[in-house]
């Protein structure tokens, strides 16, 4: 029996190995700068899975100009996620080689990607294909700088078939794009190519994709994740939700008939028109069933008849400092109560997120106005916006202790979330300035907004500031060199997106509100105001899939384990039958052995006496 043990063990150490390691290699279109623009050229993206605890290694040869190890986390985790699969005993080694130190960063996760997913559900790719974007939320494959020099490159490569990031045009010499902080321009003073022309004067097909599902399939010829189901929202979201649009319309209704019987004059006209459309718009979204929408709008109306009100009361400096104080103690008192509240879903996680932005917003306010009482208007305006944004934290209380798939939010857990997603977006913010160097003061603000609440251990408002940064560089990304008749698509896209992410994640037992708030805000803009509509589907996209950054409390065994069990019972199987074959061989050899050995009986003569 202790030979048979032996034996069996020898052989699973021998195969083991070649069962638990898992290798897969892709070429990755990649760009060098040089002092006359880029110069295309091709790397090889190699991974390797073994038995581990969910890390990722990245080795590089040469170095890359852009730190690539976030954004290949990142795209892991978006394979994971795409698989549907908890990766984390598992540890992923990618290696990525080239003739020359090129830029890599963002652009290279749309080939993280699809390489991790082939592995991890063991199915082969045309290696005659190379991909080149970035990975945002939800698998949206996003734009990226250097197409021509990338597609230039693939000229003496043997490649079949490139994939670009659809919509983005081809600009000649360097591909730099002038764009302004709102996203309302987008302008190239360079000569736009025709992909069409590039793919017959190259040789290659050239296809146009937007998101990771599209990718996979043109590698396998296989689809693996389409939308299963329309979106159904929760009947408690929506009766919630409701109340909420209803308080705050109902509190327009009420400041709008105060302010109608006071007198207003040149100055203040103005204000009271765009109080009375931003009213109306409320009372139509909430005809429409879109109760977010409504709520913002109204909060709006709210503010400017706040506003009015203040100024009619004509407050001496007194009557301010007053005013000021209540409100601080306002909120005080319900963030003390709100620290109460016990995070267990992603619902509570973005309601608490919500909830705390909006006091400490009011409080900030407040500073404002103490800080210029010489100016009573100012002092007014930012006095009504305090109080209209105390009021819409208590409204998304009410959302707190919801129901549905509990995670663990713990503090180290929190703030290791928000360290991950602050890195998200410095390496985003460092791709996006080599292309086009503006300085994105909006999205620096926010972000130092975020490491501010890091610093001060606020975990969940800067996990949520920095999701909203990250929105930001995302959307000026996302239309980084897109054609302006294509930013209508690029938005549809963006929703399909979310909407998908959205069924998912509510047949998991998830419902990101934040993120279903924002992408029906973007909807209700796409017509009026498609650059902020752009915006809120981003952040759409950020806040609909936070749950990667978190592990369920009730882990379930994934297909991916069982398909290791599989492999590793077998092993085993074969390695007792080998064992005992082994055995017998070798303990019928030692029989024979002994046998030959042994020696033999003299014979004995009978004698005669």
């Amino acid at each position: 029996m202790k030979r048979f043990v032996i034996f069996a063990v020898f052989v699973l150490i021998l195969l083991l190995p070649a069962v638990n390691a898992q290798q897969g290699h892709m070429k990755l279109l990649a760009v060098t700068e040089t002092t006359d623009g880029f110069n295309g050229g091709l790397a090889d993206l190699y991974l390797e899975i073994k038995p581990g605890s969910g890390r990722v290694f990245l080795e590089t040869f040469p170095l890359t100009k852009v730190d690539t190890q976030i954004s290949t986390r990142f795209a892991k985790e978006i394979a994971c996620d795409f698989a549907d699969i908890d990766c984390d005993n598992f540890d992923f080694f990618y290696t990525i080689t080239a003739e020359s130190s090129i830029i890599a960063g963002p652009s290279a996760g749309a080939a993280i990607s699809v390489l991790t997913f082939s592995l991890i559900e063991d199915i082969d790719l045309d290696e005659n294909i190379a991909i080149t974007g970035t990975i945002n939320s939800g698998g949206l494959i996003g734009p990226v700088g250097g197409l021509k020099a990338k597609i230039e490159a693939t000229n003496k490569s043997g490649l079949k078939k490139v994939l670009i990031p659809m919509g983005e045009s081809i600009n000649g010499k360097n591909e730099s794009v002038e764009l302004n902080e709102t996203f309302g321009k987008n302008e190239s003073t360079n000569e736009t190519l025709d992909i069409d022309d590039l793919a017959n004067k190259y040789k290659i097909e050239v296809k146009e994709i937007s998101t990771l599902d599209e990718a996979i399939f043109e590698f396998t010829g296989k689809r693996f994740r389409e939308k299963k189901a329309n979106l159904t929202i929760s009947q408690d979201y929506k009766d919630t939700m409701k109340m909420l649009a209803i308080q705050l319309c109902s509190r327009s209704t009420k400041l709008k008939k105060r302010i109608l019987n006071l007198t207003t004059d040149n100055k203040t006209k103005p204000i009271l028109d765009n109080a009375v459309n931003l009213s109306d718009k409320g009372k139509s979204s909430f005809s429409d069933s879109t109760y977010y929408s409504s709520a913002s709008y109204c909060f709006g109306a709210n503010v400017e008849f706040n506003y009015l009100t203040l100024l009619q009361l004509n407050l001496s400096e007194k009557e301010v400092i007053e005013k000021i104080k209540e409100l601080r103690e306002d909120i005080e008192n319900f963030d003390e109560t709100i620290e109460n509240e016990k995070i267990k879903t992603i619902t509570d996680l973005e309601s608490y997120m919500v909830v705390k932005e909006r006091l400490l917003e009011a409080y900030n306010f407040l500073n404002l106005v103490e800080d210029s009482l010489n100016n009573n208007n100012t002092n007014l305006r930012n006095l009504a916006y305090a109080a209209e944004r105390i009021n819409s934290a208590r409204s998304w209380s009410k959302f707190l202790d919801n129901t549905g798939k509990e995670f663990d939010f713990n503090d180290l857990v929190v703030e290791n979330a928000c360290r991950i997603k602050l890195s998200e977006v410095e390496e985003r913010l460092q791709y996006v300035q080599l292309y086009f160097p503006q300085n994105l003061s909006n999205t620096r603000k926010e972000l130092g907004y975020a490491y501010q609440d890091l610093n001060e251990g606020n975990f969940e408002l800067c996990l949520f500031k920095a999701s909203k940064a990250k929105a930001n560089v995302d959307t000026v990304l996302g239309v980084f060199g897109v054609r302006t008749e294509n930013v209508g698509n690029i938005l549809d896209t963006k929703l399909d997106v979310v909407e998908r992410n959205l069924v998912e994640e509510t047949e998991k037992g998830v419902f990101p509100i934040l993120g279903y708030s924002y992408f029906e805000y973007a909807n209700s803009l796409k017509e009026t105001d498609p650059f902020s509509a752009l915006l809120y589907s981003e952040y759409a996209l950020e806040l609909s899939n936070l749950d990667i950054y978190f592990k369920s409390t009730k882990s379930n065994r994934t297909a991916f384990f069982e398909k290791i069990d599989k492999k590793l019972l077998i092993v085993f199987v074969v390695g007792i039958i080998l064992g005992i074959f082994i055995a017998k061989i070798i303990g019928y050899g030692k029989i024979i052995h002994k046998r030959n050995k042994k020696p033999r009986k003299r014979k004995q003569r009978n004698s005669i006496n």
